[in-house]
């Protein structure tokens, strides 16, 4: 019987040598992919925060559909209050529904690290949301001059509460009007705030009071938000790029521009104050709120009364929040109309048209003042504290006794709600959340509802006796973001929701592959070494053949004595040439 030629040991070394370094290359690309996180990579390029990237373009005008639902208390028992026989009796109507319109603009990056802007917000009626036409509606409500002008007095002293009471009663003002939805939502003629106006142009710029067109009242202001350190940096290089691209720059002015850009830098670390990305710098060139007393960093006594309750920087604008937020965070967020920073904290977590999502939440305490709380101590009027619940707005409302709370009193003092009839907390209609994607930072949906209450101190007037002590509603508004954009929603699922999953599936048939192609390697190794191998020569046609040493009559005999497993055939290779 003849036998098949082997390999040569050295053409099978060649393709263990080459099924290695397969291997090795499959498992390479396989770390460098876990390490370099293409997906994250396309993420810090497109989705940061500089000139000219998507996410500046989506900011400057964000294409998202906010709609502010005004819910309105009608007062059902005018003369029966009045009269002292029953409570007051408020019904709820709503909602009116506008939509909001956001821009900002003259955004401007700023050599320290910062971005510069005016946020714009327009609002514009929308009828088929709404469960009425405002202009013809009509409600009953409080006379918000009347009651803020005489409890405003009688915060100052008892004296000028008298006078007050005593001035107004020759105008003859109703305490409950009877107008329309509009004229209490942007405004409606008063001789108080006309005569105020008049003697005071400078402090009451506005003929009409309306609670809207106070709240909505921004002006211009000039807002300055931090950018993320990987910004800055490539901002900075772009900038030293510049100054040595000009030799006729001089040293003085490289070290001036990097005395800048580090400037804030230096002044946060001597203070132990991180940077937080897209949190706001200044507001109008202040770090903190003026009017809760905040002062000049120069100022004597700076370091007493500036704390945390009056300090606006390290808070957000609630338009762009921090990359991949932790559910340990704790946002303080600002809005002008607020007059004050609002803290929300993680609730749950979730998933909003399949992409993994944050919920967060206005923490309990939000409207909480405490005369021992730097977080809450300014707040206190006079060291005076308002019930739990109701947070002070008098300082954004020319001194107008008016509060914010949550809808309904929802998470405040029970008495609140308990002492005026139509009220009814509920968590699913009253509290406010913005859910967040969490990797990128940006809010996926959104329902902030607030509610504004007069604060009324009246004893020294007889005709508004029923109303001393007490916190009217007037309306409450939902502020919501009800879904991005179809092009959003398909950008994030693809960054956030398939390109992770796709990443993965690589990286694992990479390794697989790889560590496939090395066991392999090294099984033909040793299974080579163990295996005797001849060398092949194709010019060479040799046939082999065996032949038994021993005759068969003696082995046969042999056999019959057992000796067959003693004596083996031994074979004689014999060479016949063809």
């Amino acid at each position: 019987m003849t036998t098949t030629p082997a390999f040569t040991m050295v053409s099978k070394r060649k393709r263990v040598v080459k099924l290695c370094c397969l291997g090795v290359l499959f498992l390479t690309l396989a770390y460098a992919i876990i390490v370099i996180d293409p997906t994250e990579v396309i993420v810090e390029n497109k989705l940061s925060m500089y000139e000219g990237s998507y996410l500046n373009r989506l900011w400057k005008k964000p294409p998202l559909e906010v709609f502010i639902s005004i819910y309105v208390f009608n007062v059902t028992n005018p003369e029966a209050f009045m009269r002292g026989e029953e409570r007051l009796r408020l019904q709820e109507i709503g909602p009116y529904v506008y939509q909001e319109f956001l821009e900002h603009r003259n955004s401007t990056f700023n050599s320290n690290g910062t971005l510069s802007f005016v946020p714009v917000r327009r609002q514009v009626f929308v009828p088929e949301r709404s469960v009425g036409d405002p202009m013809e509606d009509r409600i009953m409500i409080p006379n918000i001059a009347l009651l803020g002008v005489s409890s405003a007095a009688y915060r100052m002293s008892t004296f000028a509460a008298f006078a007050v009471a005593a001035a107004l009663k020759p105008l003859g003002m109703a305490p409950i009007l009877n107008i329309t939805t509009h004229d209490l939502l942007w405004g409606y003629d008063d001789p108080l705030v006309r005569i105020a106006s008049t003697l005071l142009p400078e402090l009451i710029h506005f003929q009409k009071l309306g609670i809207l067109d106070r709240m909505f009242d921004d002006g211009f202001d000039t807002v300055t938000i931090n950018l993320p350190e990987s910004v800055r940096n490539q901002q900075r290089q772009m900038e030293d790029s510049i100054v040595h691209d000009d030799d006729d720059v001089s040293n003085e002015l490289t070290e001036s521009l990097h005395e800048e850009y580090y400037h804030d830098i230096i002044l946060r670390s001597k203070t132990e104050q991180p940077i937080r990305d897209y949190s706001i710098d200044v507001w109008n060139g202040s770090p903190g709120l003026a009017h809760w007393g905040y002062v000049a960093k120069d100022h004597w006594d700076a370091e007493r009364r500036n704390i945390p309750c009056n300090t606006l920087q390290g808070s957000y604008d609630g338009s762009i929040f921090p990359r991949n937020i932790s559910k340990t965070e704790v946002f303080n967020v600002y809005r002008k109309a607020f007059c004050r920073t609002l803290p929300i904290a993680f609730e749950r977590e979730g998933e909003v048209d399949g992409i993994k999502a944050y919920w967060f939440s206005i923490q309990e305490n939000a409207f909480e003042s405490s005369i021992d709380d730097p977080y809450t101590s300014c707040y206190c009027k006079n060291n005076q504290c308002l019930p739990k619940g109701l947070g002070d707005l008098s300082p954004c409302w020319y001194n107008i006794p008016v509060a914010v709370s949550l809808p309904h009193f929802y998470k405040g003092d029970p008495t609140l709600s308990q002492a005026i009839d139509g009220l009814s907390p509920n968590k699913e209609k009253h509290d406010a959340v913005i859910i967040m994607q969490p990797q990128l930072g940006i809010p996926m949906k959104a329902n902030i509802r607030v509610q504004i209450s007069l604060l009324t101190n009246v004893s020294f007037n007889s005709e508004l006796r029923p109303f001393h002590n007490t916190v009217i509603p007037l309306i409450w508004a939902e502020m919501s973001l009800e879904k991005l954009t179809p092009e959003l929603i398909l950008l994030l699922n693809l960054l956030f929701g398939i390109a992770p999953y796709l990443q993965t599936g690589f990286v694992c048939i990479l390794a697989l592959l790889g560590a496939s192609l090395l066991a392999t390697s090294v099984l033909v190794l040793l299974c080579s070494s163990e295996a005797a191998t001849f060398e092949y020569d194709p010019r060479k046609s040799i046939r082999y053949s065996t032949v038994n040493m021993i005759p068969y009559p003696l082995r046969k005999e042999l056999e019959k004595y057992g000796e067959a497993e003693v004596i083996r055939r031994e074979p004689l290779l014999i060479e016949n040439s063809t």
